[in-house]
């Protein structure tokens, strides 16, 4: 007499066949996805690096837009002496020498982290660098092309931090 552990049939030929044939789909899609779910993984780590870097890059872009003020009433302050007026008195020729030397140590400190004043004048209009405050007709330049300086414009590495205002040729 034989021991029997189970009540049911042993599955047929086919039934098997057709199980393994699922298994094998499903084992397909599990690796698709695993497939899939590495190449988003590997997406968001380059997302999140590029965010890093751009971070450190430009995390500080409020504060040094902030500071041109400075930079701006530094070199108004240079500019307003006349050089007659510096002749006249050594103690002013001082205290502009002074004011040259923060100047200096401001435009280093921008250098320090990226920024740089933009070279405006004689340069094609660019509206992504410069934003044009008004135009006239210049004899003998041609069109586009920026003859005067209101207000520099800055650039923190490859962005604009703040845009030229500047006077263009019609």
């Amino acid at each position: 007499m034989g021991v029997f552990f189970c009540s049911e049939e042993a599955p047929s030929v086919e039934e098997l066949q057709e199980k393994i044939a699922l298994a094998k789909e499903q084992l397909e899609e599990l690796a698709e996805k695993m497939k899939a779910s590495k190449a988003d993984l590997l997406q968001a780590k380059k997302r999140h690096t590029q965010d890093l870097e751009n971070e450190a890059k430009y995390g500080y872009t409020k504060f040094a837009l902030s500071l041109l003020h400075v930079a701006d009433n530094l070199e108004r302050a240079i500019d307003s002496v006349k050089t007659d007026q510096l002749d006249e008195s050594e103690e002013l020729k001082h205290e502009v020498a002074g004011v040259q030397t923060i100047r200096h140590a401001v435009e280093e400190a921008f250098a320090e982290f990226g920024v740089h004043k933009m070279k405006a004048l004689d340069q094609p209009f660019n509206p992504e660098h410069h934003e044009a405050m008004f135009a006239m007709e210049m004899p003998g330049k041609e069109p586009n092309i920026i003859f005067h300086v209101m207000e520099p414009g800055y650039m923190i590495h490859d962005r604009t931090l703040r845009a030229a205002k500047v006077g263009v040729t019609k």
